[in-house]
């Protein structure tokens, strides 16, 4: 792994100074030329005069070997940069793959059950129903003979409940008159 310094360590080849100025090393470490030289350096966009010209070449040879490993070594990086980081610094991200994924543990033991929670109250007791409509009323029966019930001689009413329902036997001299 390598880190990049805050700072490139370089300095520049030449920076502009003032008209008809010699060469000079300032204390910033940069070297300052005249700016008519400046100018010229700066215009210059073809360098085949130095490849045409043999006393040129064989003097910068070596330079002109060095400036192309440079050249290089800068698209390399120029290359590398993008495909790393993308063309916009502020998207720029680097990560690598997303790596496999981990085997899955052993399953754990069953749980105890539970305890039964509590019997729940009893509920509200439901409404009476309605009562049902009366039937209807059977047909009277024949007349019975006259019989008597011994021991009754005067007009006797006797009045009979039974689950919820009452008869009234009415009886004159002895025998039955009405039941209502």
């Amino acid at each position: 792994m390598a880190n990049i310094n805050d700072n490139i360590r370089g300095k520049k080849l030449f920076k502009s100074g003032s008209s008809g100025q010699l060469a000079v090393k300032g204390s910033d470490g940069e070297i300052t030329i005249s700016s008519e030289k400046a100018t010229e350096l700066s215009a210059l966009t073809d360098i085949s005069e130095i490849y045409n010209d043999e006393a040129l070449f064989q003097t910068n040879k070596f330079l002109l070997k060095q400036i192309e490993d440079l050249r290089a070594d800068v698209e390399e990086l120029h290359a590398f940069t993008k495909a790393a980081f993308g063309k916009d610094s502020s998207q720029a991200s680097s990560k690598g793959s997303k790596g496999d994924t981990g085997s899955q543990g052993p399953k754990g033991d069953k749980g105890d059950k539970g305890d039964t929670g509590a019997t729940g109250s009893q509920g509200p007791k439901g409404n009476t129903g309605a009562t049902g409509a009366a039937g209807a009323d059977g047909k009277d029966g024949k007349d019975g003979s006259d019989a008597s019930v011994s021991g009754v001689s005067s007009d006797v009413v006797v009045v009979v409940n039974s689950k919820g329902s009452t008869k009234t036997l009415e009886f004159t001299n002895g025998l039955l008159k009405t039941v209502s």
